[in-house]
C-alpha cells in the first residue's frame, strides 16, 4: 500500500494506493456502502517476538525490557459491517 500526505491550497488529503488484490479488496468496501467507517486514535506498534499489537495507550515494564509509553500516535480507519454476514439489507437471511 501506498500512502501520500498531499496538501495544497488549503485542502489536505491522506491518499491509499492499493498495491495487491488484498488491499484493492479492502479498500473497495470503503466505497460499496457495506461498512460503516470510523476514525480511531490509538497504537500500533512491535511487540519483542515479531507479533503486531494496536490498542490504547500501553505501558510496559518488567526484568527484560525497560518501562516505556506506547504513544497514541497511529490513525486506524476502522471498517464495521453495517449487516451481519448472514443477513442481507432487507433482513433476509442467507440460508
Amino acid at each position: 500500500m501506498k500512502i501520500a500526505l498531499y496538501i495544497e491550497d488549503g485542502l489536505e488529503q491522506v491518499v491509499l494506493t492499493p498495491e495487491s488484490e488484498t488491499e484493492k479488496s479492502i479498500l473497495a468496501k470503503i466505497h460499496d456502502g457495506s461498512r460503516e467507517i470510523s476514525l480511531k486514535r490509538g497504537s500500533f506498534f512491535e511487540y519483542q517476538g515479531g507479533w503486531m499489537r494496536h490498542g490504547k495507550q500501553h505501558f510496559t515494564s518488567g526484568m527484560y525490557s525497560p518501562s516505556e509509553s506506547k504513544s497514541d500516535d497511529s490513525t486506524m480507519i476502522v471498517l464495521t459491517p453495517m449487516y451481519p454476514e448472514d443477513a442481507t439489507p432487507t433482513g433476509e437471511t442467507h440460508g
